[in-house]
């Protein structure tokens, strides 16, 4: 029995470049093929068309892609998916779903019971949190809620002996005009027990070749931000992997890969400050060598850690600072203030690390002032800044504040749903005319940032290319010359 899993296309639709290696897929590759089910991942956000530089404005406004592609069944995503389906042939295609990409799901659901009607089945977050709805589509036949690394394979081997899988914990349909479905079981807290994600696996393993450094060390957060519906799927808890089985994946990844940059995916890296010490201390003893960058809070950091984790090779760290109201990050319950977001990444810079930094416009309990306060850190702070648009996630608090007070009515308009969405509107205290005055003006202090610090970098990087590109017999001599450029750039960026 062959198994088809997706990684859905979001960024990709609205050419936008986020090019990573999705970890839940690989995972659950790596489980499925263990207990003997021949598996591929299709990453559809894969993208090797190189698109202009990225700014927030740029962001944001291609969303209108993203909605127009949903009605485009010629758009080239679409179409090498069915090459895929049509050269691989699974008989099961699984679908790792959020809020954001389920109509891409679903798009792609169809496409798939018209080449040949393989058996169709969605997990992730948003059949965890909405799963009548996501099986209620007539070309969805099962989903899977909460974790698959126990339930996926049990359902496989179900239908591998021609036997219903209905009864699994986790595993939901849509029977004789009603939804059946058993709760999933609690997860697993032995994440050290999990095989490394399956990177072979990939279809086009040799395009993601720079795209393969991606690893997890732990799941979960313990916050309890109320635009997040973490905590309320999780209870906050966080399972942690070993340190010891972290660097074991970072020196596989190293050896059969050659990648030495290393990206951590955890919701937030510096919960359990010992451990990232220890695994800091294991990179550093075992002289592995290698750059690396995470997420954190702005509230996390302390000069301590901050130089344990630039002698490991951490060149950059992401904080979700949110906002620059004080007022605000109470009601968010983010849990620091504005000073505290001010100094961390203050001692960020001072330890020789890129911070970068994320914020959210629109907040239902929003004013005018609390979101010029947001423009003003943007532009006090004076690091690259991802802008978000508030977006009231299903199972958070936030989204259940945004139906009391009639801010969300009838069922949500998934294709507006994204983070970089400019439909998004969710806000009571501003009218729409200031809003989007407001959202212009936070999208261009942000990209004024970018432009400025990362212009000449970008220009640099983007020569250097070329040269090789055409062969040149001085590319080694202008690459030589051009990193000693970029390393000046990079000097000043953390000057600043």
């Amino acid at each position: 029995m062959k198994i088809l899993l997706v990684n859905p296309p979001v960024n990709r639709l609205c050419d936008n470049e986020v090019n990573y290696f999705p970890l839940g897929l690989g995972y659950l590759a790596a489980i499925t093929n263990r207990a003997g089910f021949e598996t591929r991942i299709y990453n559809a956000e894969l993208e090797t068309q190189k698109p202009p530089i990225l700014t927030n404005r740029r962001r944001i406004n291609n969303h209108g892609l993203f909605i127009k592609s949903l009605e485009d069944d010629s758009h080239r995503v679409w179409l090498e998916f069915r090459e895929v389906m049509k050269k691989l042939r699974p008989d099961i295609v699984g679908f790792s779903g959020t809020s954001a990409s389920i109509l891409p799901c679903l798009k792609m659901a169809e496409d798939a019971k018209k080449i040949y009607a393989p058996i169709v089945v969605i997990g992730g977050i948003h059949p965890t949190i909405l799963p009548e709805e996501t099986v209620r589509s007539k070309n969805v036949d099962y989903i899977i809620a909460g974790d698959g690394e126990k339930s996926f394979p049990a359902f496989l081997k179900a239908l591998a002996e021609k036997k219903e899988p209905l009864g699994i914990p986790g595993v939901g349909a849509w029977r004789d005009g009603g939804f059946v479905f058993t709760p999933p079981e609690p997860v697993d807290r032995d994440i050290d027990s999990f095989p490394f994600p399956d990177r072979d696996s990939l279809v086009n393993l040799d395009k993601h070749k720079n795209f393969l450094q991606a690893i997890m060390t732990s799941r979960g957060c313990p916050y309890n931000c109320t635009f997040c519906s973490g905590r309320n799927i999780t209870g906050g808890l966080v399972r942690y992997r070993s340190p010891e089985n972290v660097v074991a994946e970072i020196k596989f990844l190293k050896d059969r890969y050659k990648t030495n940059h290393i990206m951590f995916y955890d919701d937030m890296l510096l919960v359990n400050k010992k451990r990232i010490h220890e695994i800091c201390e294991l990179i550093i003893g075992q002289k592995l060598n290698i750059t690396w960058g995470a997420f954190t809070r702005a509230d996390s950091v302390d000069k301590e850690t901050l130089a344990v984790l630039k002698a490991s090779g951490c060149r950059s760290l992401s904080a979700g600072v949110e906002s620059g109201s004080d007022s605000t990050l109470e009601k968010i319950n983010k849990g620091y203030t504005r000073e505290q977001a001010i100094n961390g990444v203050r001692l960020i810079k001072e330890a020789g690390i890129i911070p970068y930094i994320n914020m959210i416009i629109g907040f239902p309990h929003e004013t005018e002032r609390d979101i010029r306060d947001s423009i003003s850190l943007i532009r006090e702070l004076n690091v690259s800044t991802n802008i978000n648009t508030f977006t009231p996630y299903p199972k958070s608090d936030l989204y259940d504040e945004c139906i009391r007070s009639g801010l969300i009515k009838g069922n949500m308009d998934w294709a507006s749903f994204s983070q970089h969405s400019p439909h998004n509107e969710f806000i009571r205290e501003v009218s729409h005319e200031t809003y989007r005055v407001l959202l212009d003006e936070m999208l261009t202090a942000a990209d004024d940032i970018i432009t400025k610090k990362h212009s000449g970098l970008f220009n640099h990087l983007k020569r250097t290319g070329e040269i090789w590109h055409e062969e040149n017999r001085n590319a080694f001599r202008f690459t030589k010359v051009m990193l000693g450029k970029i390393k000046t750039k990079f000097k000043q960026v953390l000057s600043e």
